[in-house]
């Protein structure tokens, strides 16, 4: 199992009936029904893709079709979509064992009927030699839900039926897999959370990761209802703009080549941090080393897209990296303009602020240059100035004011 990294699969698990939500699946998927004016299963999705996974496997059941017709080949925030559907219904196990061949080695599962907000590149820190790691929600009420015992090292040691008394945790409903835990799963319906999962805790091949995230399934009217304002308003967040050179990674003179770059002390455990609390995080940078002919154009995206895979190896990561390679005396011609995104203008973060459902009360900036603050302050955010150091233990002061 992998220290950590981008899991290159989330397979999500949408084949259910909804039989307690009466006459709204008559005609319609459970993760399909709408919520605050969108289909459920999109708002799933959209959060499952920031995290940059490539795959998202639907594993479809129920009017399977409905959900292949909406998904089909759709690509989200770069994540690219496919649909599969089950001809019989064979519970939460027996789907994974028939699309076997769809699987990645490792991957995440996450039921389409729940949302839990957790840093999903967290999770496979907690794995270990595990064949499979639950996100739990620290606390929850165990009328409504069964519990999980954890030991001290975070192997799952059982599970409890639901009890008033108890107050968690539970199962969060995403899940860390390795495909050889489909050697554990027989033949015919098999249900992953009341067969599979007691067995594994038995072998002590199951562990969990603790996590206070907000929690909702949308399996009861009740909390459906819920969900039409709960669901947008765990969507929106409050973000932390970063510059990149002298923020993230030292500023050595037009930083592009991979090789060469020195991170900032504590530049990945601070990004993390962020993750953690639940902040989006958005990289915002001048390259006018392309208008000055110093690189391609072409090695901002080498750069960033190597900055990605090491985060994602501590369990961080940024969910959009912003640049501009303009400069208004710039040698190159095609690159000769007073950009509105170049910083101190406010473009990029203006750009951010359209495309994504950020919170910008309690928003911020983190810079190294005046001209980084500006950019901040023309669209109303706070920003502070890195003096250098150890970024995490700055973040972590900011967050703590």
């Amino acid at each position: 199992m992998p220290e950590g990294g981008v899991p290159p699969q989330a397979a999500i698990l949408v084949g259910g009936r909804g039989t307690r939500l009466g006459t709204l699946t008559d005609a319609i998927p459970k993760p399909m029904v709408e919520v605050s004016g969108r289909p459920f299963l999109d708002w799933l999705i959209e959060e499952v893709a920031r995290f940059g996974i490539p795959r998202i496997t639907l594993l479809a059941g129920y009017l399977g079709q409905t959900i292949a017709d909406r998904y089909e080949g759709r690509q989200v925030r770069g994540s690219r979509i496919e649909v599969v559907i089950e001809p019989e219904p064979l519970g939460t196990g027996g789907g994974l064992r028939l699309f076997a061949d769809r699987l990645e080695p490792e991957f995440l599962l996450l039921n389409g009927d729940t949302r839990f907000d957790v840093n999903l590149l967290d999770l496979p820190l907690q794995a270990g030699d595990a064949l499979a790691t639950l996100a739990l929600r620290r606390t929850a009420p165990g009328a409504r839900y069964g519990t999980v015992e954890v030991a001290a090292d975070g192997r799952i040691t059982g599970f409890a039926a639901r009890d008033p008394a108890r107050k968690g945790p539970i199962n969060g409903g995403i899940y860390w897999l390795r495909r050889a835990i489909l050697e554990h799963i027989g033949p015919g319906a098999v249900s992953l959370e009341s067969e599979v999962f007691p067995r594994l805790a038995e072998a002590g091949l199951l562990r969990g990761g603790l996590y206070d995230g907000d929690f909702i399934d949308i399996g009861i009217p009740e909390d459906l209802a819920a969900a039409q304002t709960v669901i947008p308003a765990m969507a929106r967040r409050r973000a932390v703009f970063l510059d990149r050179d002298g923020v993230l990674i030292e500023d050595t003179g037009w930083p592009h080549e991979p090789a060469e770059v020195r991170w900032m002390p504590g530049a990945a455990a601070a990004v993390k941090r962020l993750n953690d609390a639940g902040r989006f995080v958005f990289v915002v940078t001048n390259q006018a080393g392309v208008a000055k002919g110093k690189y391609p154009e072409s090695q901002v995206g080498v750069m960033h897209g190597w900055m990605a895979g090491e985060l994602a190896g501590a369990g961080a990561h940024v969910d959009a990296f912003e640049y501009c390679p303009n400069h208004p005396e710039a040698p190159l011609a095609a690159y000769r303009l007073d950009c509105r995104r170049r910083k101190p203008n406010p473009g990029m973060i203006e750009d951010l602020l359209a495309a994504w459902p950020i919170q910008a009360e309690g928003s911020f900036l983190i810079g190294d240059k005046d001209s980084d603050i500006a950019a901040a302050a023309a669209c109303g955010l706070p920003g502070h100035l890195f003096p250098g150091g150890d970024l995490d233990a700055f973040v972590a002061r900011l967050l703590a004011a």
